[in-house]
């Protein structure tokens, strides 16, 4: 039960035409609960290839997902080698706001920063499962509004394995609004007219920020 199988998911978040059925919303919720499996996702094409190089020496269960289509283009800090359970800082402000992106998620909130003045700090957070704890306590200190991007379903997603950590940890002042979908089933079509009825393209997103 605990083989060094890679899952590759290459249809994470909304898949444009293909169909409602299609939609990448709900492998983080119902892999996660799966002992000694590990969830992670890279944000452009260079960590794309870093995770397959990880993943192919991984000696455990492993899901990758990335997006159908091509990956966010924003500027940001070249990433690093993955290393199991890290996250990699990519911006680092004094804002009490704190972008959390996961996969492609982290180019949307580098996209969504870019329609405000004001600017808060950006992690990738890389892997779901496990999360890096040494990481997100030193957040939790510096930052007290967390915001997560990720293309995928809320009930069960990255923001439900935070608030269990949190719960877990027992911090009580930090507040987790997340960008993750609904729970309903997502109509296809045209990839941004979809993402634009959800409220998810980065000027949306950015206007429910400020407004918080």
């Amino acid at each position: 039960m605990d083989l060094p199988v890679v899952f590759a998911m290459d249809r994470a978040g909304i898949v444009g035409e293909d169909g409602e059925t299609h939609q990448g919303a709900y492998d983080i919720s119902f892999l996660r609960l799966i002992p000694n499996m590990t969830l992670c996702a890279p944000r452009d094409e260079l960590s794309f290839h870093q995770i397959v190089d990880f993943a192919s020496r991984y000696e455990h269960p492993c899901a990758i997902r990335y997006p159908r289509g091509a990956f966010a283009e924003v500027d940001l800090m070249e990433s690093a080698p993955f290393v199991e359970g890290k996250s990699q800082l990519l911006i680092t402000n004094t804002s009490n706001r704190l972008f959390i992106g996961y996969g492609n998620g982290v180019g949307r909130a580098a996209q969504t920063m870019a329609f405000m003045d004001e600017q808060p700090s950006l992690l990738d957070l890389r892997f779901v499962k496990p999360l890096d704890t040494q990481m997100l306590r030193q957040m939790a200190v510096q930052h007290k509004q967390w915001y997560v991007f990720s293309d995928s379903s809320r009930m069960g997603g990255v923001g439900s394995a935070l608030l269990e950590w949190l719960s877990e940890e027992k911090i009580t002042d930090v507040q987790v609004i997340s960008f993750e979908y609904k729970d309903e089933f997502i109509k296809h079509g045209n990839t941004k007219l979809v993402e634009e009825s959800l409220g998810l393209l980065p000027e949306q997103l950015a206007a429910r920020v400020i407004g918080e």
